[in-house]
């Protein structure tokens, strides 16, 4: 029996050439109900080189030219046809509401660093201790240990005033590798990828105690379910 690698789930077939994948394979659409699947023929998934990712996602950017909405799968993703064709039943509410959410969009990307010798107000005092205590000053401290362990990123929200207007939705993905602080996912209509990156270049002053690097437009990676990214 035949196994796919997918490489996107589409709210309907292309209105541009599918191509080839990473793997020169012709690319083909399995569909379920509403739902389509980009695939390839592909016994195993292929190795994840450098290449290899570039490659799956030059196949997914091809595919968005011609899709209203897509949703990126994860690297590696191989089903038999059956399995596949279950998984899209299986999954479908979500994925539907997701391609709602990406339709017409693209995602741009805030890379959020530490600057070195920044003072985490966190450390200023204990958890116990600001916890305890009842002053506004430790209830403040508390505020901004809660919103750090929650991802929100205060730092941000004079910049966050300042793209409301080009957002759709966030996601915020936290990391631990110092002083990578975490990367913050915004969607953004297709086409308005230059006045988001405008729009951070343009308050970056507003911005405390971080660094940030802007990357983008890509496919909505970090808004596909779970199940998919």
């Amino acid at each position: 029996m035949s196994r796919f690698y997918v490489y996107a789930i589409l709210g309907e077939a292309p209105a541009t050439p599918l191509g080839s994948g990473i793997s020169a394979e012709p690319l083909t659409l399995l569909t379920s109900s509403d739902l389509v699947a980009a695939v390839g023929v592909m016994d195993e998934p292929p190795v994840a080189t450098r290449e290899a990712v570039l490659g799956h996602d030059a196949v997914v950017r091809r595919l968005a030219e011609g899709s209203t909405a897509i949703l990126p799968t994860r690297f590696g993703m191989v089903h038999e046809a059956s399995a596949l064709v279950d998984w899209l039943a299986t999954a479908a509410d979500g994925l539907r509401d997701a391609l709602r959410l990406v339709a017409g969009r693209e995602q741009m990307t805030l890379h959020v660093f530490e600057v070195e010798g920044a003072v985490e107000d966190a450390a200023v005092e204990a958890p116990e201790a600001a916890d305890a205590a009842t002053g506004p000053g430790a209830r403040y401290l508390t505020e901004r240990r809660r919103q750090r362990r929650e991802g929100a990123l205060p730092e941000l929200a004079p910049l966050r005033s300042r793209l409301n207007s080009l957002i759709a939705a966030e996601r915020i993905e936290r990391r631990t590798t110092p002083p990578f602080r975490a990367s913050v996912y915004h969607l953004v209509e297709r086409g308005r990828s230059a006045a988001y990156r405008d729009a951070v270049e343009s308050h970056r002053d507003l911005v405390r105690g971080v660094r940030l690097r802007v990357s983008g437009p890509w496919a909505p990676y970090a808004f596909a379910p779970e199940a998919v990214a």
